[in-house]
């Protein structure tokens, strides 16, 4: 069993880095292009990683595939294509529309894995800024931009 990570951790993957957004121990689906699901299986022993990757995109991994990582480190991509669940997915999303002026991928990356990397943590941390109703919708909006996708809701 390789090193397990934890939401909000910087890893560096197969295709570039980027920061674990969910951490997932049951078996789930997960959006691919187009209309398409990947059914991923995933168990304590064997948990599946959802990674925000910084170029662009989500794809899910295992740990053997991820390697601890900063943000700062422009060239940390981790050299095995082993263990690797999903295709990237990159739909369109409008998750920085809502966000505050010059934010940007980057941005959204750094604050997702500075408070925790889970959509709860940012919810709990944006309700001194917003009521609650719109602490939820700028989150989801925030996850949408980070997993490159709307259909993680009601999936993980």
């Amino acid at each position: 069993m390789g090193t397990r990570y934890e939401e909000g951790d910087v890893v560096a993957t197969p295709d570039g880095r980027g920061v674990v957004a969910a951490v997932l121990t049951e078996s789930f689906e997960f959006p691919q292009n187009g209309d398409e699901l990947a059914e991923i299986s995933a168990s304590d022993d064997q948990p599946a990683y959802v990674v925000g990757l910084e170029a662009v995109g989500s794809a899910v991994y295992r740990a053997s595939a991820l390697e601890a990582s900063d943000l700062d480190d422009e060239n940390a991509t981790r050299e095995t294509a082993e263990e690797v669940l999903t295709e990237i997915v990159d739909e369109d999303v409008n998750g920085l529309d809502g966000l505050p002026e010059g934010w940007d991928r980057d941005s959204v990356l750094e604050y997702w894995s500075s408070i925790g990397g889970s959509w709860e943590s940012c919810v709990d941390d944006m309700a001194d800024e917003f009521e609650e109703e719109r602490a939820k919708e700028h989150c989801s909006a925030m996850k949408d931009e980070v997993i490159r996708s709307e259909r993680w809701r009601n999936r993980f």
